[in-house]
């Protein structure tokens, strides 16, 4: 008995080992673009968090459905990283925004989602424009 407890409790870590990391999976076919803007990379960066916040992080959504924006900036200060996620599961992103130089005063943007609706190409061009044009541009039906 104590063996089949023992393996069950085995099977449970292995399998919870497995959940799904959302873009952040190194195996997944997620939908992703990348793109240049004419701004250092720190300000791309702000210009993303902004857009998460507006459009994601601080917007009523269908069924109080809420969500978080994880943020990351590496110790050399080169790469950005936003993480949209929701509350309850920050282990999956929705949406992954990096943002790194790509020469003087021009950062380039990577952005990356789960590739299901909301989470597509149309969503990967309103970050792109939010990004370019220092606006957060929301798309009108964001659930």
């Amino acid at each position: 008995m104590k063996k089949i407890v023992f393996a069950g409790a085995v099977l449970a870590a292995f399998l919870s080992g497995c959940a799904s990391k959302g873009v952040q999976e190194a195996d997944g076919d997620f939908p992703k673009a990348s793109f240049t803007v004419d701004t250092d990379y720190e300000s791309a960066y702000r210009r993303a968090g902004e857009f998460l916040r507006v459009c994601w992080a601080e917007a009523e959504h269908r069924y109080g459905r809420q969500y978080e924006v994880l943020r990351n900036v590496d110790r050399k200060g080169t790469l950005g990283t936003l993480s949209l996620t929701r509350p309850n599961e920050t282990h999956r992103s929705l949406m992954l925004i990096e943002s790194e130089p790509a020469g003087p005063r021009v950062a380039k943007v990577t952005v990356s989602v789960l590739g299901e609706a909301p989470w597509d190409d149309a969503q990967i061009d309103a970050a792109r424009r939010s990004i370019q044009s220092a606006t957060p541009q929301c798309l009108p039906a964001a659930s």
